[in-house]
This record gives structure tokens, C-alpha cells and sequence, in this order.
């Protein structure tokens, strides 16, 4: 886990500004041929917690699907079932 490959950086071609991070684990090196539904579902959860921490001007992306989560209260309210509790 110590060795690892220099990023791969580019220039946009857009006119926007804006900072695409994109992961690619490598699978054979933790014997697997796919990562499962656990991990998926993790690290999708990482995602709605950025999205619901940061700036609500910060677009946050998941799988070319925009998260709708917006402020804080937007992402709690993703876990309460009613405004009671």
C-alpha cells in the first residue's frame, strides 16, 4: 500500500471550472474480481455525507447522477423519518 502511481492530470475542455475526482481500485491486488454491494453502498454513503457537509454551491456527482443534498438539514433529514424525531 506503500507504492503508488503519480495521478493522471488534465486540463478541462469545458469552459467551467470545476475538479472531476475519479477512483479506480485496484481489484487484484485484494483478490477480487468486483467490489461488493457492501463497499458499493459505503462508499456511496461517503458521497451523501460530502455532499451534505460541503458548501451548498459544491455540485456533487455520483455515477453521472447529481446528489439533490444541498445543506446539512437536507442530509439529516435523509435519516429521520419525521421531523419529530
Amino acid at each position: 500500500m506503500s507504492r503508488k502511481k503519480d495521478p493522471v492530470i488534465t486540463e478541462s475542455k469545458g469552459t467551467k471550472n470545476f475538479t472531476c475526482i475519479t477512483f479506480t481500485p485496484d481489484l487484484k491486488r485484494f483478490k477480487m474480481e468486483r467490489l461488493d454491494e457492501d463497499i458499493v453502498g459505503l462508499f456511496t454513503k461517503r458521497v451523501y455525507d460530502m455532499a451534505g457537509c460541503t458548501d451548498q454551491r459544491v455540485k456533487v456527482w455520483l455515477n453521472g447522477n447529481e446528489i439533490s443534498i444541498k445543506n446539512f438539514k437536507q442530509y439529516v433529514d435523509l435519516y429521520l423519518k419525521n421531523e419529530e424525531n
